[in-house]
């Protein structure tokens, strides 16, 4: 029989010891991986910064690609709740690659940048009901059209110029 069974069978205290430090690094780094998304800016204005999650990347059952965006906002704007303002969004958007336009999807706002404070607003829109808007070069939208087109999973459709 192998020395460490034997000491390892008999210490019940021994085993516990050994074992919870193993499982407490393993929840750690989890939890860091989870909390911690990594978001790429991708466009900037004299007004916003906008952020994309690589990770959200994919395409829609339409065959949209779709991207989630942090946006922070250097002034207040107005929320739909009476007397409340947010300074930054988290945006799901469906992304027209071919027609150079996108279409929000999901909005949720917060009180704070980061999408930090309270959550003042969330609106999802079905995917037989988005209005879709023009996204030209050189705008906010069209960077978010760049970026999702560019960064695209593979089987779409190439962005027209």
């Amino acid at each position: 029989m192998n020395p460490q069974q034997v000491t390892f069978r008999g210490n019940r205290w021994m085993r516990g010891f050994i074992l919870v430090p193993v499982a407490v690094a393993s929840m750690t780094a989890a939890t860091a991986a989870r909390a911690a998304p990594d978001w790429v800016s991708i466009a900037k204005s004299d007004r916003t910064e906008v952020f994309a999650n690589p990770k959200s990347l994919g395409v829609s059952p339409a065959s949209w690609v779709i991207v989630r965006t942090k946006q922070n906002f250097l002034d207040p704007q107005p929320s739909t709740k009476k007397d409340k303002t947010y300074l930054s969004a988290r945006n799901e958007y469906r992304v027209d690659c071919a027609q150079r336009r996108l279409a929000y999807r999901e909005l949720e706002t917060f009180s704070q940048s980061d999408l930090l404070g309270e959550a003042l607003q969330k609106t999802k829109i079905g995917e037989k009901n988005l209005k879709w808007m023009d996204a030209p070069t050189g705008t906010v939208f069209g960077e978010i059209v760049d970026y999702a087109c560019k960064n695209a999973p593979v089987g779409l459709p190439p962005a027209s110029k």
